[in-house]
């Protein structure tokens, strides 16, 4: 556990120190962040919160603003005049704290007067997570083939692979449309575009009785925790088929929580868009797609 966590921090450490010798001085040029996926595929960026010494922190796609673990504020990060609040989240209505007019840093980039709430959890090995809205009519760019985020104005020259679909927005959560293929029949519907969550799609019980899942042979049954620590019993079936855009994935694991939530469970996660390059187009709300190298990887099951 000791070498682990001391391969932890040197790899932290390496990518922080490239992140810093990377980006422009102006949020107008074209910034580049060295990125790193954790072992709940998550995307994992360094910045800095108030000054404070470097953060690991999860870039979240079906999240705004920025967030904070409770446990980075006890040694990492000084939030000044925290105030109570009630949130919802998968598990329902919870406590909360957030704190006013704080400065996110991120490389070059800086926001200042941001809101900044506290959760129990977030990615492993994270300090916490920053939403895409902080990138409000920008162009990012993530490729897993060269480990890098870009933060640019306009689109790159080269889109030769990708394919464009229409990126929807709802309630702070981005969606794009999605075709999931049963033994003997189809649903197409908006699924949230979730690099938080680690599996690779989620989808709601009552949904899943509907298109009899029950048929599909199950591979594991795990928990599921959201940022507020509410446990969901998950179980895991094998999808013969999922379709996004024109691109067809065979055999994909498709969880099921054992109740539903208030928030909609139909959520493609990072274990599956991972296999994808991506450029977000938050000026036109589209997005494009590009299989990548980890097209063929094996998919991350919890047992």
């Amino acid at each position: 556990m000791l070498f682990e966590n001391l391969n932890i921090l040197k790899t932290t450490f390496f990518i922080c120190l490239i992140c810093l010798s990377l980006g422009n001085s102006v949020f107008g040029q074209t910034e580049t962040f060295p990125i790193k996926l954790n072992k709940q595929s998550n995307i994992c960026l360094c910045a800095k919160l108030n000054d404070s010494d470097t953060l690991l922190m999860m870039f979240h796609t079906s999240s705004t603003g920025v967030t904070v673990t409770k446990e980075s504020l006890q040694n990492k990060i000084l939030l000044k005049n925290k105030q109570s609040t009630n949130v919802q989240t998968w598990g329902g209505r919870a406590d909360s704290e957030f704190s006013e007019h704080n400065t996110f840093e991120l490389g070059s980039l800086k926001w200042d007067d941001m809101t900044v709430f506290v959760n129990e959890n977030s990615g492993p090995d994270t300090d916490g997570k920053f939403g895409y809205d902080l990138f409000k009519n920008k162009i990012v760019s993530l490729n897993y083939d060269e480990k890098t985020m870009v933060v640019s104005e306009l689109l790159p020259k080269n889109l030769k692979g990708y394919q464009k679909m229409k990126l929807l927005f709802e309630d702070g959560s981005m969606f794009i449309v999605g075709t999931l293929v049963f033994e003997n029949q189809e649903f197409t519907g908006n699924f949230m575009f979730h690099t938080g969550y680690g599996g690779a799609i989620l989808l709601d019980p009552k949904l899943g009785e509907k298109y009899n899942s029950r048929s599909l042979p199950t591979i594991s049954t795990s928990e599921l925790k959201d940022s507020f620590g509410n446990v969901f019993k998950i179980e895991t079936k094998l999808l013969p088929k999922v379709k996004i855009g024109n691109k067809t994935l065979k055999n994909i694991p498709l969880s099921f929580a054992a109740r539903s939530s208030d928030i909609p469970m139909k959520v493609f996660g990072n274990d599956l868009l991972k296999r994808f390059n991506v450029i977000f187009d938050f000026q036109k709300k589209e997005v494009y797609l590009k299989p990548n190298r980890l097209e063929k990887m094996n998919y991350t099951v919890k047992k």
